[in-house]
């Protein structure tokens, strides 16, 4: 037994120093790795243009560059963490066109322990002309429907004239430009929107303290639905209707009429005070005389459209 038990110790601790071995190989190999195992990566760089005073560039130019950069792994690691950027000084150049290449300039934040291997683009052409600012006519623009049983009478913009300021070659051409687009999606009423001018790049406004608010009219859709068969009531209980019932046209907002049931619809008649003739016919509106008003429960903005008969007649009762 006892013998069983030391070549247990004995074998524990040649593992221990098998594993402890193990483990210092592979800390080691992964510090080599880190710090020593050369790599590529790819990762992107800003670029900035400087520009000569009164100067623009035609076309947009590039704003990001790709750079396939080489080195210890530990260190290519970190580019993910960082901003890097190329600078572009043209602050020298003259109207035209002007070859840059890219490749050649530094890259800021860059480590200096890591290689470019390559730039894309490498190299561009951009085109230097002189700024001009000049005023265009503006147009407001839209997008969407407005709510079911609305619709839009007018849409203007105010002001109707912005100062732009561009290139020569790229302002002559432009003689009006759209706002942002507005979206009118479910109004139901007027509304006032402030936006800005949907510009190309290297175009802006001229200066400071430009706004734009587009303003949309919007109303209701008008519309008619006729009842039938609306009964008729005196509102004197010594007289009844002979005109029992009529047919009622309404008109106004869509969604408004569409609102009213039918079954409250009904027609009144009104008899002067001190009225005591035997019967008579009364007319629509107000005035002299028997008078009736037709009731609907559909709002000030519905109106009556006609009635048949538009006289109704009524009696004494006995």
């Amino acid at each position: 037994m006892k013998k069983r038990m030391a070549d247990i110790r004995e074998n524990l601790a040649t593992n221990l120093g098998y594993r402890l071995a193990a483990l210092l190989m592979a800390t080691v190999l992964w510090v080599w790795v880190q710090s020593e195992q050369q790599v590529e990566s790819r990762v992107r760089a800003r670029v900035s243009w400087l520009l000569p005073d009164g100067m623009a560039l035609v076309e947009p130019p590039v704003e990001q560059v790709t750079l396939t950069v080489e080195g210890v792994q530990a260190i290519v690691r970190t580019l993910r963490q960082r901003e890097m950027a190329i600078e572009v000084d043209l602050r020298k150049a003259t109207e035209g066109d002007v070859a840059v290449d890219l490749a050649e300039k530094s890259i800021a934040g860059l480590p200096q322990q890591l290689h470019v291997r390559a730039v894309s683009p490498s190299q561009v052409r951009v085109t230097l002309d002189r700024v001009l600012r000049r005023k265009v006519a503006v147009a407001p623009a839209t997008v969407g429907t407005v709510a079911e049983g609305y619709r839009v009478t007018a849409v203007s913009v105010v002001p109707q004239r912005g100062e732009l300021e561009g290139p020569v070659s790229v302002l002559k051409a432009i003689d009006s430009v759209t706002t942002e687009e507005v979206d009118i999606g479910g109004l139901r009423a007027d509304a006032d929107i402030t936006v800005g001018l949907a510009l190309r790049k290297g175009v802006g406004l001229a200066g400071k303290g430009q706004s734009f608010v587009v303003h949309v009219d919007v109303e209701p859709v008008i519309t008619e639905r006729r009842f039938e068969s609306v009964p008729v009531l005196v509102r004197d209980a010594a007289y009844a209707a002979s005109t029992e019932a009529v047919s009622v046209l309404l008109a106004g907002p869509e969604e408004e009429l569409g609102k009213i049931d039918a079954g409250l619809v009904s027609v009144m008649v009104y008899l002067p005070e001190g009225f005591a003739e035997g019967g008579g016919q009364a007319r629509h509106g107000k005035g002299s005389g028997p008078r009736y008003e037709v009731v609907h429960g559909g709002g000030e903005a519905v109106r009556v459209q006609g009635v048949e008969p538009d006289r109704i007649g009524f009696v004494r009762k006995e």
